[in-house]
Protein backbone atom coordinates (compact mmCIF):
# COMPACT_ATOMS: atom_id res chain seq x y z
CA UNK A 1 0.00 0.00 0.00
CA UNK A 2 1.40 3.40 -1.03
CA UNK A 3 0.18 6.81 0.09
CA UNK A 4 -1.28 9.05 -2.61
CA UNK A 5 1.38 11.58 -3.78
CA UNK A 6 0.34 15.23 -3.40
CA UNK A 7 1.98 18.58 -4.20
CA UNK A 8 2.15 20.20 -0.76
CA UNK A 9 3.73 23.69 -0.72
CA UNK A 10 5.50 25.32 2.23
CA UNK A 11 3.20 26.49 5.00
CA UNK A 12 1.00 23.39 4.97
CA UNK A 13 1.38 20.60 7.54
CA UNK A 14 -0.02 17.09 7.32
CA UNK A 15 -1.86 16.21 10.54
CA UNK A 16 -2.54 12.69 9.29
CA UNK A 17 -2.62 10.85 5.97
CA UNK A 18 -4.41 7.57 5.32
CA UNK A 19 -5.17 8.38 1.69
CA UNK A 20 -3.69 5.64 -0.50
CA UNK A 21 -3.16 5.36 -4.24
CA UNK A 22 -5.74 2.56 -4.45
CA UNK A 23 -9.37 2.96 -5.50
CA UNK A 24 -12.31 1.60 -3.49
CA UNK A 25 -13.07 -2.05 -4.26
CA UNK A 26 -14.45 -5.03 -2.40
CA UNK A 27 -10.98 -5.97 -1.13
CA UNK A 28 -9.90 -2.36 -0.30
CA UNK A 29 -13.09 -0.75 1.05
CA UNK A 30 -11.85 -1.37 4.62
CA UNK A 31 -9.29 1.39 3.94
CA UNK A 32 -12.14 3.88 3.43
CA UNK A 33 -13.49 3.97 6.98
CA UNK A 34 -12.94 6.41 9.80
CA UNK A 35 -13.88 10.06 10.09
CA UNK A 36 -11.03 11.36 7.91
CA UNK A 37 -8.52 10.01 5.38
CA UNK A 38 -6.40 13.17 5.10
CA UNK A 39 -6.09 16.39 7.10
CA UNK A 40 -3.72 19.18 6.08
CA UNK A 41 -3.46 22.45 8.07
CA UNK A 42 -2.01 25.88 7.36
CA UNK A 43 -1.50 28.12 10.44
CA UNK A 44 -0.57 31.04 8.17
CA UNK A 45 -3.71 30.76 6.03
CA UNK A 46 -5.86 29.63 9.01
CA UNK A 47 -7.32 26.94 6.75
CA UNK A 48 -7.54 23.14 6.83
CA UNK A 49 -8.29 20.70 4.02
CA UNK A 50 -10.06 17.53 5.11
CA UNK A 51 -10.64 14.50 2.87
CA UNK A 52 -13.00 11.67 3.83
CA UNK A 53 -15.04 8.91 2.18
CA UNK A 54 -18.80 9.24 2.69
CA UNK A 55 -20.63 7.10 3.64
CA UNK A 56 -17.78 5.30 5.43
CA UNK A 57 -17.02 1.83 4.08
CA UNK A 58 -19.68 2.06 1.36
CA UNK A 59 -18.70 1.21 -2.23
CA UNK A 60 -21.42 3.55 -3.48
CA UNK A 61 -19.88 6.45 -1.57
CA UNK A 62 -17.62 9.27 -2.77
CA UNK A 63 -14.63 11.33 -1.70
CA UNK A 64 -15.62 14.47 0.21
CA UNK A 65 -13.28 17.46 0.45
CA UNK A 66 -13.99 20.18 3.02
CA UNK A 67 -12.15 23.46 3.50
CA UNK A 68 -12.36 24.44 7.16
CA UNK A 69 -11.45 27.83 8.63
CA UNK A 70 -9.33 27.76 11.79
CA UNK A 71 -9.50 29.90 14.94
CA UNK A 72 -6.28 30.26 16.98
CA UNK A 73 -6.56 29.45 20.69
CA UNK A 74 -3.75 30.11 23.15
CA UNK A 75 -2.94 27.19 25.47
CA UNK A 76 -1.60 28.73 28.68
CA UNK A 77 -0.36 25.35 29.95
CA UNK A 78 1.91 24.70 26.98
CA UNK A 79 2.41 28.39 26.06
CA UNK A 80 1.55 27.58 22.44
CA UNK A 81 -1.12 28.40 19.89
CA UNK A 82 -3.60 25.68 19.00
CA UNK A 83 -6.21 25.79 16.25
CA UNK A 84 -9.91 24.95 16.39
CA UNK A 85 -11.79 24.28 13.18
CA UNK A 86 -15.15 25.89 12.42
CA UNK A 87 -16.51 22.54 11.24
CA UNK A 88 -20.17 23.55 11.38
CA UNK A 89 -19.74 26.02 8.48
CA UNK A 90 -17.21 24.71 5.91
CA UNK A 91 -15.95 27.26 3.41
CA UNK A 92 -16.16 24.68 0.62
CA UNK A 93 -17.50 21.13 0.10
CA UNK A 94 -16.50 19.13 -2.99
CA UNK A 95 -17.47 15.53 -3.78
CA UNK A 96 -16.19 13.14 -6.42
CA UNK A 97 -15.88 9.38 -7.01
CA UNK A 98 -12.70 9.87 -9.04
CA UNK A 99 -9.36 9.72 -7.20
CA UNK A 100 -7.48 11.61 -9.99
CA UNK A 101 -10.13 14.36 -9.83
CA UNK A 102 -9.77 14.42 -6.03
CA UNK A 103 -5.98 14.79 -6.29
CA UNK A 104 -6.32 17.59 -8.85
CA UNK A 105 -8.77 19.44 -6.56
CA UNK A 106 -6.64 19.09 -3.42
CA UNK A 107 -3.47 20.19 -5.23
CA UNK A 108 -5.29 23.22 -6.62
CA UNK A 109 -6.65 24.20 -3.19
CA UNK A 110 -3.22 23.90 -1.57
CA UNK A 111 -1.92 26.67 -3.85
CA UNK A 112 -5.02 28.83 -4.33
CA UNK A 113 -6.84 29.16 -0.99
CA UNK A 114 -6.98 32.72 0.34
CA UNK A 115 -6.08 33.26 4.02
CA UNK A 116 -8.90 33.42 6.57
CA UNK A 117 -9.06 36.50 8.81
CA UNK A 118 -10.08 35.86 12.41
CA UNK A 119 -13.05 38.22 12.92
CA UNK A 120 -12.93 38.11 16.73
CA UNK A 121 -11.62 40.96 18.88
CA UNK A 122 -8.39 39.74 20.45
CA UNK A 123 -6.07 40.89 23.22
CA UNK A 124 -3.27 39.04 21.42
CA UNK A 125 -3.17 36.04 19.05
CA UNK A 126 -5.37 33.28 20.40
CA UNK A 127 -6.66 35.25 23.41
CA UNK A 128 -10.13 36.75 23.00
CA UNK A 129 -10.99 40.17 24.44
CA UNK A 130 -14.14 38.81 26.07
CA UNK A 131 -15.97 42.08 27.00
CA UNK A 132 -15.43 43.74 23.62
CA UNK A 133 -16.02 40.51 21.66
CA UNK A 134 -19.36 40.18 23.51
CA UNK A 135 -20.30 43.65 22.21
CA UNK A 136 -19.30 42.64 18.66
CA UNK A 137 -21.47 39.53 18.91
CA UNK A 138 -24.37 41.65 20.20
CA UNK A 139 -23.94 43.97 17.21
CA UNK A 140 -24.06 40.98 14.85
CA UNK A 141 -27.15 39.45 16.49
CA UNK A 142 -29.22 42.45 17.60
CA UNK A 143 -28.01 45.06 15.12
CA UNK A 144 -27.11 48.66 15.91
CA UNK A 145 -29.64 49.23 18.67
CA UNK A 146 -29.40 52.12 21.09
CA UNK A 147 -27.96 49.83 23.78
CA UNK A 148 -25.30 48.46 21.45
CA UNK A 149 -24.34 51.94 20.18
CA UNK A 150 -23.92 53.20 23.76
CA UNK A 151 -21.66 50.27 24.62
CA UNK A 152 -19.53 50.77 21.50
CA UNK A 153 -19.07 54.48 22.19
CA UNK A 154 -18.23 53.87 25.86
CA UNK A 155 -15.78 51.08 24.94
CA UNK A 156 -13.41 53.50 23.14
CA UNK A 157 -12.38 50.49 21.05
CA UNK A 158 -11.21 51.27 17.50
CA UNK A 159 -12.38 48.00 15.93
CA UNK A 160 -15.87 48.24 17.43
CA UNK A 161 -16.25 51.87 16.40
CA UNK A 162 -15.05 51.06 12.89
CA UNK A 163 -17.68 48.30 12.69
CA UNK A 164 -20.31 50.79 13.82
CA UNK A 165 -19.26 53.27 11.14
CA UNK A 166 -19.65 50.51 8.54
CA UNK A 167 -23.11 49.53 9.81
CA UNK A 168 -26.02 50.31 7.50
CA UNK A 169 -28.17 51.64 10.37
CA UNK A 170 -25.73 54.21 11.74
CA UNK A 171 -27.32 57.62 12.31
CA UNK A 172 -25.91 61.08 11.70
CA UNK A 173 -25.93 61.71 15.47
CA UNK A 174 -23.67 58.72 16.06
CA UNK A 175 -21.32 59.74 13.23
CA UNK A 176 -21.05 63.25 14.71
CA UNK A 177 -20.28 61.76 18.10
CA UNK A 178 -17.40 59.75 16.67
CA UNK A 179 -16.07 62.79 14.81
CA UNK A 180 -15.75 64.55 18.17
CA UNK A 181 -14.63 61.73 20.44
CA UNK A 182 -13.88 58.60 18.45
CA UNK A 183 -11.23 56.11 19.59
CA UNK A 184 -8.27 57.58 17.76
CA UNK A 185 -7.47 59.67 14.73
CA UNK A 186 -8.39 56.92 12.26
CA UNK A 187 -11.93 56.58 13.59
CA UNK A 188 -12.43 60.36 13.72
CA UNK A 189 -11.18 60.80 10.13
CA UNK A 190 -13.40 58.00 8.84
CA UNK A 191 -16.39 59.47 10.68
CA UNK A 192 -15.61 62.89 9.17
CA UNK A 193 -15.49 61.44 5.67
CA UNK A 194 -18.80 59.66 6.23
CA UNK A 195 -20.36 62.86 7.59
CA UNK A 196 -19.38 64.69 4.38
CA UNK A 197 -20.58 61.90 2.10
CA UNK A 198 -23.78 62.11 0.04
CA UNK A 199 -25.48 59.90 2.59
CA UNK A 200 -25.39 62.56 5.33
CA UNK A 201 -24.32 65.84 3.70
CA UNK A 202 -27.86 66.87 2.77
CA UNK A 203 -29.44 65.25 5.81
CA UNK A 204 -31.56 67.77 7.71
CA UNK A 205 -31.87 67.18 11.41
CA UNK A 206 -35.25 67.81 12.94
CA UNK A 207 -34.83 70.59 15.49
CA UNK A 208 -36.48 69.70 18.75
CA UNK A 209 -38.16 72.76 20.27
CA UNK A 210 -37.87 73.94 23.86
CA UNK A 211 -34.98 71.89 25.25
CA UNK A 212 -31.71 71.26 23.45
CA UNK A 213 -29.21 68.54 24.20
CA UNK A 214 -26.73 70.85 25.91
CA UNK A 215 -29.40 71.97 28.38
CA UNK A 216 -30.31 68.37 29.20
CA UNK A 217 -26.63 67.43 29.63
CA UNK A 218 -26.15 70.29 32.07
CA UNK A 219 -29.23 69.29 34.03
CA UNK A 220 -28.09 65.67 34.29
CA UNK A 221 -24.62 66.72 35.42
CA UNK A 222 -26.12 68.89 38.17
CA UNK A 223 -28.30 66.00 39.36
CA UNK A 224 -25.40 63.53 39.28
CA UNK A 225 -23.29 65.87 41.40
CA UNK A 226 -26.15 65.93 43.92
CA UNK A 227 -26.30 62.12 43.86
CA UNK A 228 -22.54 62.00 44.52
CA UNK A 229 -22.90 64.14 47.65
CA UNK A 230 -25.73 61.94 48.94
CA UNK A 231 -23.71 58.78 48.34
CA UNK A 232 -20.67 60.24 50.09
CA UNK A 233 -22.84 61.09 53.09
CA UNK A 234 -24.52 57.69 53.24
CA UNK A 235 -21.43 55.55 52.69
CA UNK A 236 -18.25 57.60 53.21
CA UNK A 237 -16.14 54.43 53.53
CA UNK A 238 -16.72 53.68 49.82
CA UNK A 239 -14.83 56.79 48.60
CA UNK A 240 -17.32 57.55 45.84
CA UNK A 241 -16.11 59.57 42.84
CA UNK A 242 -17.93 60.83 39.76
CA UNK A 243 -16.36 60.82 36.29
CA UNK A 244 -18.03 62.60 33.39
CA UNK A 245 -17.70 62.84 29.63
CA UNK A 246 -20.42 65.32 28.72
CA UNK A 247 -19.47 65.31 25.03
CA UNK A 248 -20.35 61.60 24.93
CA UNK A 249 -23.33 61.89 27.31
CA UNK A 250 -21.64 59.64 29.88
CA UNK A 251 -21.46 59.78 33.68
CA UNK A 252 -20.02 57.09 35.97
CA UNK A 253 -19.86 56.56 39.73
CA UNK A 254 -16.86 54.66 41.06
CA UNK A 255 -16.25 53.27 44.54
CA UNK A 256 -13.88 51.14 46.59
CA UNK A 257 -15.03 47.54 46.18
CA UNK A 258 -14.34 44.86 48.80
CA UNK A 259 -15.94 42.06 46.80
CA UNK A 260 -14.35 39.01 45.21
CA UNK A 261 -15.55 37.03 42.21
CA UNK A 262 -13.31 34.42 40.59
CA UNK A 263 -9.64 35.35 40.88
CA UNK A 264 -9.33 36.29 44.56
CA UNK A 265 -8.65 39.93 43.65
CA UNK A 266 -10.94 42.80 44.56
CA UNK A 267 -13.40 43.63 41.80
CA UNK A 268 -13.43 46.94 39.95
CA UNK A 269 -17.00 48.31 39.97
CA UNK A 270 -18.80 51.34 38.60
CA UNK A 271 -22.30 52.51 37.77
CA UNK A 272 -22.74 54.41 34.52
CA UNK A 273 -25.42 56.61 33.03
CA UNK A 274 -25.37 56.80 29.21
CA UNK A 275 -27.34 59.17 27.00
CA UNK A 276 -27.40 58.13 23.35
CA UNK A 277 -29.35 59.02 20.20
CA UNK A 278 -31.96 56.79 18.55
CA UNK A 279 -32.67 58.48 15.23
CA UNK A 280 -34.17 61.84 16.29
CA UNK A 281 -34.91 60.78 19.88
CA UNK A 282 -32.77 59.74 22.84
CA UNK A 283 -32.45 56.94 25.37
CA UNK A 284 -30.91 57.00 28.84
CA UNK A 285 -29.51 53.80 30.36
CA UNK A 286 -28.20 53.08 33.87
CA UNK A 287 -25.92 50.05 34.24
CA UNK A 288 -23.74 48.42 36.89
CA UNK A 289 -20.45 47.02 35.59
CA UNK A 290 -18.05 44.71 37.41
CA UNK A 291 -14.61 43.79 36.17
CA UNK A 292 -12.43 40.94 37.35
CA UNK A 293 -8.92 40.43 35.96
CA UNK A 294 -10.08 38.47 32.91
CA UNK A 295 -13.86 38.95 32.79
CA UNK A 296 -16.45 41.71 32.81
CA UNK A 297 -20.20 41.68 33.41
CA UNK A 298 -22.84 44.36 32.99
CA UNK A 299 -26.21 44.51 34.73
CA UNK A 300 -28.73 47.05 33.40
CA UNK A 301 -30.84 48.67 36.12
CA UNK A 302 -33.06 50.98 34.07
CA UNK A 303 -33.65 52.25 30.55
CA UNK A 304 -35.64 55.30 29.50
CA UNK A 305 -36.11 54.43 25.84
CA UNK A 306 -36.74 56.58 22.74
CA UNK A 307 -37.66 59.78 24.58
CA UNK A 308 -37.69 63.35 23.38
CA UNK A 309 -35.27 65.78 25.03
CA UNK A 310 -38.25 67.52 26.62
CA UNK A 311 -39.55 64.26 28.08
CA UNK A 312 -36.18 63.40 29.60
CA UNK A 313 -35.84 66.92 30.98
CA UNK A 314 -39.22 66.58 32.73
CA UNK A 315 -38.10 63.24 34.19
CA UNK A 316 -34.87 64.63 35.63
CA UNK A 317 -35.93 64.41 39.30
CA UNK A 318 -36.98 60.78 38.84
CA UNK A 319 -33.70 60.03 37.08
CA UNK A 320 -31.80 61.42 40.07
CA UNK A 321 -33.70 59.21 42.55
CA UNK A 322 -33.48 56.15 40.30
CA UNK A 323 -29.72 56.58 39.87
CA UNK A 324 -29.04 56.95 43.61
CA UNK A 325 -31.17 53.90 44.39
CA UNK A 326 -29.45 51.84 41.67
CA UNK A 327 -25.93 52.79 42.82
CA UNK A 328 -26.68 51.83 46.44
CA UNK A 329 -28.16 48.52 45.27
CA UNK A 330 -25.05 47.88 43.15
CA UNK A 331 -22.76 48.60 46.10
CA UNK A 332 -24.57 45.98 48.21
CA UNK A 333 -24.86 43.34 45.48
CA UNK A 334 -22.81 40.19 46.06
CA UNK A 335 -21.49 37.79 43.42
CA UNK A 336 -21.35 34.02 43.46
CA UNK A 337 -17.66 33.15 42.89
CA UNK A 338 -18.75 29.96 41.12
CA UNK A 339 -20.92 31.84 38.57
Amino acid sequence: MNLQPLKIPAGWFVAWNLLTDRDPAIDTIHEFTGSSLLLINSPTRLKAIDVSWRPEGDLDGAYQVQVICLLPKFNSKTNTLEYEGIWETPELIFCTKSRPELVEKVNHLLFSLEPFTDPRILLKPGIVDEPNEAIRQELLIAGLTGDVAAKIIASQHKVLQDLMLNHQDISKELVEKLVQSGAGKGVKNKAGQLLNSKRFKNHKRVQLPGVDKAKLITAITTKMETVLKELQNKKPEKDFTLKMNEANGYWSFHWKSTKYWKTGHYLIEWFSLSLYPVKERFSLMGSHTIKDIFEQLEDRHFLYKDKSLEALFKMIAGIEKQTQKAVLKSVEQEFDPDF
